[in-house]
């Protein structure tokens, strides 16, 4: 995308979705994914979910810094897109109930990756096309998660190339 920019002239914008569910998380996150993968604590599928969106946050935030940092003409944000009847809620009785939110749930998510205002803001979490605080996490807490992130990427791609050979 950093390339396609430059050659183009154009901002690129990257869109990350999480929700407001990362406030359900707290904690490090590294440390209770290692507990996790090792079976030293007890599954909550609450607080994976939580972990998960906080960690979309947290990559938003590091994705950020690192573009800024190689001069790219790319953004990069988080959005809450809102109430949206997905897999996970269709069974939910009443949802149906709430669905004139539901034809909003893509605005904040158009707004941040096309509207002008958008242009050159970065690192940011937006709800209801409303830029957001989130969960506090300090910067170094979003590198680790970046690089510990990484590691384990490389370490699958290691495994699945040893399975094929």
């Amino acid at each position: 995308m950093a390339e396609t920019a430059r050659e183009s002239g154009i901002e690129g914008r990257i869109v990350n979705v999480s929700s407001g569910s990362h406030r359900w998380y707290s904690g490090d996150p590294i440390s209770y994914l290692r507990l996790l993968a090792a079976s030293q604590v007890r599954y909550d599928a609450g607080r994976a979910y939580g972990l998960s969106k906080l960690a979309m946050v947290m990559h938003t935030k590091e994705m950020a810094r690192r573009l800024e940092k190689m001069g790219a003409k790319v953004t990069v944000n988080c959005v809450n897109p809102g109430i949206a009847r997905t897999r996970l809620n269709r069974d939910i009785e009443g949802f149906v109930l709430i669905g004139d939110r539901l034809t909003q749930a893509a605005a904040t998510t158009c707004y941040v990756a096309v509207h002008p205002a958008m242009s050159g803001v970065s690192g940011k979490y937006y709800a209801d096309c409303n830029m957001v605080e989130t969960s506090s996490c300090e910067e170094e807490a979003e590198a680790r998660l970046w690089c510990e992130s990484e590691a384990m990427i490389h370490a699958a791609e290691e495994r699945a190339r040893e399975e094929t050979e």
